[in-house]
């Protein structure tokens, strides 16, 4: 998928433990079937995870979990708990993380059975994000992939990699869309935080219900629209509504929300094609749903 992944295996994570984490050597450490795009990801013992960068680029973002997600306490689902940072070795050149294991699967596996509760707590985990205090946190930028900056500073990529899916969807319907989000007044408030990566994959789920947000490596402070991409990437009908009352975001965020859904859909699906079946079947969701809308 990318080429400058690393390589990664059991052995060596179990090594890694071992000799980074003595107070951990000898628990069990199996491979996750569902990792990300830019971890390795396996679990340690009955309560933990590793988390691994899977190529230089991710350094960063695993970095910014582990000094920034300790802030983020107290909203209404669960989020991960780093435990301790691993250094790196003659084996793996990479800083590495354990983390508090959460429960649940992901929506990606089995979607809630509640679909309104999931939006009502999912719209309430936005809204509280959202209004943490932001003093000092990283800000949106090329370090988190541009999550959460100006769409308008998205413009050019964008309108190629919708020119680039013209035979599957339709050019002027899309445009039109993201037009839109252009046309509505860009975020005047202070940056707030946001998470960046809001896809099913990163949402957990217990009996049914939403109970954890993942994958915070994207997470900055900017334009929280991004945030609203689960209206369309996830929710339909009345849970979308719901999902988008619960976040309290007003109607030119709710624009700029559907113009990141664009974005976010066509590059994924420019970039990944097939390689990524997961992500790109949530990203065909995504525009379909924003086309819906035409």
């Amino acid at each position: 998928m990318h080429g400058e992944d690393i390589r990664m295996s059991t052995a060596l994570a179990i090594r890694l433990v071992d000799r980074g984490m003595p107070e951990w050597a000898g628990q069990k450490v199996r491979p996750l079937a569902a990792t990300g795009t830019d971890n390795w990801m396996f679990r340690l013992g009955d309560d933990k995870v590793l988390r691994l960068p899977r190529r230089p680029s991710a350094v960063t973002l695993l970095r910014r979990e582990w000094d920034w997600l300790p802030h983020l306490r107290g909203l209404p689902l669960g989020v991960p708990e780093p435990l301790a940072l691993g250094e790196p070795d003659d084996a793996y050149p990479h800083p590495w993380m354990v983390l508090a294991w959460q429960p649940g699967e992901t929506l990606a596996t089995r979607p809630p059975s509640n679909a309104l509760g999931a939006a009502e707590a999912l719209g309430a985990f936005v809204a509280g994000l959202r209004d943490l205090p932001g003093a000092g946190g990283p800000i949106a930028g090329s370090a988190n992939h541009n999550r959460g900056v100006p769409l308008a500073t998205l413009d050019d990529i964008t309108r190629r990699a919708i020119g680039d899916l013209a035979r599957v969807y339709p050019l002027a319907a899309l445009s039109a869309w993201w037009d839109d989000a252009l046309a509505a007044p860009p975020w005047s408030g202070a940056p707030s935080w946001l998470h960046g990566d809001l896809t099913p994959t990163n949402l957990l789920g217990t009996a049914g219900r939403l109970t954890g947000v993942i994958d915070f490596g994207l997470m900055s402070r900017g334009d929280p629209a991004v945030d609203l991409i689960p209206a369309w990437g996830i929710f339909e009908g009345a849970a979308r509504g719901a999902f988008l009352e619960a976040t309290g975001a007003d109607p030119d965020t709710i624009r700029r929300g559907r113009g990141w859904a664009v974005y976010t859909g066509v590059i994924a699906l420019a970039y990944y094609g097939d390689s990524h079946p997961t992500l790109s079947r949530i990203s065909r969701r995504t525009l379909e749903a924003v086309l819906a809308e035409s």
